[in-house]
């Protein structure tokens, strides 16, 4: 009799158990991710170089275009002069053409959310470069996806004799990009 009761109330116990967790809703049932991005807990997680509420957004798309440059480095002159971003090689990263109105080689930069970073770089000339930027769409109804925007840009250039211009350091102000 003792071992009915115990095997009855195990059997109640889990089935109750199997009921209880049956009738949790899956969050994710109606979510679709694109680019291969992944629902968890009903958000979708995207996949490296891709955002928005359902990954729909190349994050790259943002930085591309056409950039007026208004800058004063630390050993420089007052600055004005135009760049352009396209696609990198990889789906988070662009090439910067024209950087500082006088690099023939491309600059790398990559894109996360609305920060670009150009990591230490090393040209054939023997100059380096490396900084970062954050984004900020200008345009007050967000009507086409960072068609005007401005970057506010904090660099370093150091050339093959080992002299350093700032942006954003020491006496100079960020480089100001926009477009």
């Amino acid at each position: 009799m003792k071992n009915i009761i115990i095997t009855s109330l195990s059997t109640l116990l889990l089935f109750s158990a199997v009921l209880f967790n049956a009738c949790e809703p899956d969050v994710c049932k109606n979510v679709s991710c694109a680019y291969g991005g992944t629902c968890k807990d009903g958000s979708c997680m995207c996949q490296t170089g891709y955002e928005g509420e359902h990954c729909e957004t190349i994050t790259r798309e943002k930085f591309k275009g056409i950039w007026n440059i208004n800058e004063d480095g630390t050993i420089t002159p007052v600055a004005q002069y135009a760049i352009s971003i396209q696609n990198g090689d990889k789906i988070n990263e662009v090439k910067i053409i024209n950087f500082q109105n006088k690099f023939t080689e491309p600059v790398i930069g990559v894109a996360y959310k609305d920060t670009l970073t150009v990591p230490l770089q090393i040209f054939s000339n023997g100059y380096k470069v490396e900084g970062w930027a954050t984004i900020t769409d200008t345009n007050p109804l967000n009507q086409h996806y960072f068609q005007h925007a401005i970057m506010n840009f904090y660099y370093k250039v150091t050339d093959n004799n080992g002299f350093v211009n700032e942006f954003g350091s020491g006496s100079a102000l960020p480089s100001l990009w926009s477009k």
